[in-house]
Formats: C-alpha cells, structure tokens, sequence
C-alpha cells in the first residue's frame, strides 16, 4: 500500500508534466500555423492558464464537487450512526476523520473527496444508510477512505482538471484555425512547407488529445477501484462487507432516476464507488468509468 500510495504520487507529477507539455505543442502548433508571430505569447497564456487551473484545483476541488453532488454537511448529533461509522473506520485506517456529507437520495452511492488526508471528505447517501448494515457500511467506508489515504483524490482531480483544459483548448484552435486560417504563412511561400508539418502536427494534436485524455482518465478511475477494494479489506480485515455492500448498490442502481436528481454528470460520476449513470455495471470497457462490478465482487470473495 505505501508502494501504490508513492506511486500514485509519482504518477501525479508525470501526468501533470505531460499533459503541460500537450497542452504547450497543441497551442504552439496551431498559434504558430495561424499567426508565428504570436505563438510565444499565446503559448504562454495557455501554460498560465494551465497551471492556474491546476492550482485551483487542487485547493477547491472538493468543495466544487461536493456543491455538484448537492451534499450537505453532516451534522453529529442528527447523524450519529454515521459520524461514528466514519471516525471508527478512519481509527482503523490511521487517518484523520474526513470531514461528512450526505446526498438526500434513495439511491445508493458514495465517493470521496479532497487534496489529502488533511483535507478530505466522504460523502453518502441517504439511501446507503437506511439500505445497508454496519459491516457493508463499514466496507464503503473503507473503500472510500483508501482513495483518500492512497492519494487517488489527488490523482483523479489533477487528471480531470488537465484532460478538461485540454480538450477546452483543442476546440478553441480547432474552430480558430477552421474559421480563421492561416494568416502568416499565407504571405510566406518560403515557409510554407514547414507552416504546413506545423498544422498537421497540431490538427493530429487536436483530434487524438482529447480521446488521449479520456482514457488516460478512465483508465487510472478502473485500476484505483480495484487498489481501494483491497486497501479497504486490509483496513478492516473483512472483504466480505464490501462485497455484500456492492451487491446491494448494483440491484438499486437506477442511471435514468441519477440523471434525473441531477447530483452526478459525466464530471463526476467516475468518482462514486460505483458509476451512478452507468447501465450495464459489468461491462468490460476502456471508455469505463469502473472495472466490470462482478469481477470487484468475485476479487473481494476470494480474499
């Protein structure tokens, strides 16, 4: 687990790194294309605004998202069951107790948020609450708790955050350079062939960055779901809770009423324990938010 969690924080800086650098040869290509005078500077702000986004992020991510959710802070005297659930499972973990959101809900879900141990939360539903017991609770709990103690929040957002300014800034030039064109290189034959390497680069760029994206953001959702099933046994030392726990939320779950409630969108549906607007939750698939939820049982009943 100390591996996955340094590994996790590894991965982190390299995604950022290459994702900056995408983000740097898309705005570079099709500025430099559309007017080379100007490629530096827009390049530039491009980063500026990057890295902006980046560090916003990382310090309101958790509050945009459970405002999202329309979560509610869980208050200790009217949700005792819970706060307790919560503080004994984060004792066990040998974390801080995260701070307590509800979703008013029947349906059933969870997810967990925030930048670190220090600063995170867990959020439930209502539904979950009145549909599982103690030891299924217990078992969402820790799942959750391992994403926010193996630094997969962290991951995520700062995954979520690049993939969108990425895509965001591929239309940008896409429609630019569709309506705008080549203005430089149109008054210079001399550099017409390397104007042109430079467009086919950043078209190339601008078609292939936002599907790069994609799964490189469903494919680190799927592996830490199976890495916080395991950490979450490990915490509790009963797999077998979880696993009574996901059977439960498949047999409840309803994508069209989620979609309906409007507390999960394609945003942040890839942070529940299981994927809200999902239909088919055993579905093997790279453009998945979540691993098939049968082979995540068949694993925690083998432990």
């Amino acid at each position: 687990m100390y591996n996955a969690v340094a590994k996790n924080k590894r991965k982190t800086v390299i995604f950022m790194i290459g994702f900056i650098i995408m983000i740097s040869v898309v705005v570079y290509a099709i500025t430099y294309y559309m007017n080379e005078g100007n490629a530096i500077l827009f390049t530039g702000l491009a980063l500026v605004f990057t890295i902006g986004s980046c560090y916003f992020s990382y310090y309101n991510s958790d509050k945009l998202v459970l405002k999202m959710a329309h979560a509610r802070p869980v208050d200790k005297l009217k949700e005792p069951y819970l706060f307790n659930t919560i503080e004994g499972v984060a004792m066990a973990a040998n974390v801080p107790a995260p701070a307590m959101y509800v979703i008013e809900t029947d349906l059933l879900n969870a997810f967990a948020t925030g930048r670190d141990p220090q600063h995170s939360a867990i959020c439930v539903t209502r539904g979950l609450l009145e549909a599982l017991n103690r030891e299924e609770l217990e078992g969402v709990i820790a799942h959750e708790m391992s994403h926010i103690k193996n630094y997969d929040v962290l991951l995520s957002t700062i995954i979520v955050v690049l993939a969108g300014t990425l895509v965001f800034l591929s239309r940008i030039f896409m429609r630019a350079s569709f309506f705008g064109g080549s203005k430089s290189k149109s008054n210079n034959k001399d550099n017409s062939g390397a104007g042109a390497i430079v467009a086919i680069v950043g078209l190339i760029l601008m078609i292939l960055a936002p599907i790069f994206a994609t799964l490189v953001q469903l494919s680190l959702s799927r592996n830490r779901e199976y890495l916080a099933d395991a950490s979450a046994a490990q915490i509790l030392g009963y797999p077998l809770g979880l696993a009574s726990a996901l059977k439960k939320l498949q047999q409840a779950s309803d994508p069209k009423k989620a979609q309906k409630q409007d507390f999960a969108n394609s945003a942040n549906a890839g942070l529940f324990i299981i994927n809200p607007l999902e239909k088919n939750l055993n579905a093997s698939s790279m453009f998945s938010t979540h691993p098939p939820l049968a082979e995540r049982i068949k694993r925690l009943e083998a432990m």
